[in-house]
């Protein structure tokens, strides 16, 4: 009985996002208020796009963009939400990542991480503009911004996450969890309740290094600035971070 429930009443549940979007963060919510659903996750999202989806369960942290997502066959009764988060921000965690807290996990990140080392912060960053390591991000992010789904920006998470999840997770989706409940493991998973440390304060040889929004501003100098205008203010602007240029 409670199997035919979960697989016809209860949604599939998709969680889209990219890296450096606080995607192990959300995907430690869902996984202690549903952690008989949650089906694990696989890099370059393997268990979505090369094996049978599984109804009724949550699929956390799905770096995928919509062409990829639609490729797939879906079931019939599935609820998504996408979340981005400014590409200013996402260098920088993705630079201190990829140089110090993120574990190797193929022989390239290991390249990656010695070359960083060699360099200086600013040069790090220049060649981290110069190199290919934000296009999948921004493949993702344009995707879905330019469809018709609404899009979480992870900047209004950090700031509202108990009202935001609360509305996608039981207004929207329905699932079956308390108000309480949710709200208490919300709570639970907060910057300061993780790592004993304020919003802002940095430990670069952690993976939840600072907890804050527009950190970029610390690390641009004006050069870093005017290469990643270059490169992609455009996108900013897309993507719904900025008006113009004239940041």
């Amino acid at each position: 009985m409670e199997k035919n429930v979960e697989n016809s009443s209860i949604p599939t549940i998709f969680h889209i996002t990219h890296a450096k979007c606080g995607s192990q963060w959300i995907k430690k919510i869902l996984t202690q208020c549903f952690p008989d659903k949650i089906v694990q996750t696989e890099i370059y999202s393997n268990h979505f796009l090369n094996k049978p989806i599984q109804k009724g369960k949550i699929y956390p942290a799905l770096f995928v963009n919509k062409q990829q997502f639609y490729s797939v066959k879906l079931p019939s009764n599935y609820k998504k939400f996408i979340i981005i988060r400014d590409l200013r921000d996402t260098l920088i965690s993705l630079y201190f990542s990829l140089k110090i807290s993120h574990p190797i996990l193929y022989p390239s990140m290991k390249v990656t991480r010695e070359h960083l080392k060699s360099l200086s912060e600013n040069e790090g960053l220049k060649f981290m503009i110069n190199s290919n390591k934000l296009e999948r991000i921004i493949e993702i992010q344009i995707s879905w911004v330019n469809s018709d789904d609404t899009i979480i920006k992870y900047e209004d998470l950090l700031t509202n996450d108990t009202q935001i999840l609360k509305k996608i997770i039981i207004s929207d989706f329905q699932l079956p969890i308390s108000g309480k409940k949710l709200h208490e493991i919300i709570i639970e998973n907060k910057f300061k309740n993780v790592t004993g440390r304020e919003p802002g304060i940095e430990d670069i040889l952690q993976h939840n290094r600072k907890g804050i929004k527009g950190d970029w501003k610390n690390y641009f100098t004006p050069e870093i600035k005017e290469l990643f205008k270059q490169k992609y203010g455009e996108h900013l602007i897309k993507a719904g971070y900025e008006d113009n240029l004239n940041w």
